[in-house]
């Protein structure tokens, strides 16, 4: 299974389109996420359709932060959306050839600390009640450590989760 995950800090950038077909050209990916799209309904359904994928759906951002959309073509894997989130797309993939069936779930987590709290629990629920395997993949906006950090203060997440945290 080939997923390619882009944070791409807003779609409506003209070298977007052609990386995407670069990107789709050279790895092939059979599901491709894209992160903080930065538009609205409108644009995003102008510029999906351009991407040459199949299928596709989308989160519009809130704020005018996030956003999220997921394209995909149907072959080998037979993908249905399960869930749409502010921050997550959440999708049922069945791979014909593996005969598996996993969930994956596209993420860009708030970048803001006071909404990280609402965004973990809602993984957490989620993780109590799916018995799939599971791929969380995006940008969860977490800093293992304050040197990572640039720009701005420097300051370490509180609530950056480890390993344990499902």
């Amino acid at each position: 299974m080939r997923i390619i995950s882009w944070n791409v800090q807003g779609t409506k950038k003209t070298q977007v389109l052609q990386e995407i077909f670069f990107l789709k050209r050279k790895h092939k990916p059979q599901i491709m996420f894209l992160l903080e799209t930065l538009v609205n309904k409108k644009n995003i359904l102008d510029i999906l359709p351009k991407m040459s994928f199949e299928h596709f759906e989308y989160v519009e951002p809130a704020n005018h932060s996030g956003g999220l959309a997921v394209l995909w073509d149907n072959g080998v894997l037979h993908t249905s959306v399960l869930k749409k989130e502010q921050r997550a797309i959440h999708i049922l993939v069945y791979d014909t050839v593996k005969k598996c069936n996993p969930i994956i779930s596209g993420v860009y987590a708030p970048p803001q600390t006071q909404d990280k709290d609402q965004f973990w629990d809602q993984l957490t629920q989620l993780h109590h009640v799916i018995d799939l395997p599971w791929c969380i993949i995006g940008d969860l906006n977490e800093l293992e450590n304050s040197t990572e950090k640039k720009g701005l203060n420097g300051t370490h997440s509180q609530n950056s989760r480890d390993s344990t945290a499902f």
